[in-house]
């Protein structure tokens, strides 16, 4: 399929998109883009990116693939530095439990977020491919 197609069936289902160059960028919602390329071979490159302010990458524009390595490798520093914060100050041990807690609840929250993305990205990906096939 070429990439005047790929508009026609991005026009019919009214999704929101613009072009540059070769690539097609289409606006998934959510803070979620999808970058369809082009190329001169007659390969097509599909990526993803997160645009900032979405729950997962925060203020950075990240692929969903890094910003669930971000997010999780993030939680875990935090969880880190709360520990030894609260030991040099001598809390207890429920202090310890209560940032357990946090941290389990945040990776809860960004497994949550993660999922959605990656549902709706993979499922989008497929009816792409499928249009291209045409």
């Amino acid at each position: 399929m070429s990439k005047e197609n790929l508009i026609n069936k991005l026009i019919k289902y009214q999704l929101k998109f613009w072009e540059s160059d070769e690539v097609i960028n289409i606006k998934l919602g959510s803070r979620q883009e999808v970058l369809v390329a082009f190329y001169q071979d007659n390969k097509i490159s599909i990526t993803d990116k997160l645009i900032s302010w979405n729950p997962l990458s925060g203020i950075m524009r990240l692929s969903l693939k890094k910003a669930v390595v971000f997010q999780s490798v993030s939680i875990f520093l935090l969880w880190l530095l709360l520990l030894i914060i609260f030991s040099i100050l001598k809390f207890g041990v429920e202090y310890f439990e209560f940032v357990t807690m946090v941290l389990v609840g945040s990776w809860g929250f960004a497994i949550l977020w993660s999922t959605y993305y990656l549902i709706k990205l993979e499922s989008f990906k497929i009816t792409l491919m499928k249009w291209l096939d045409e």
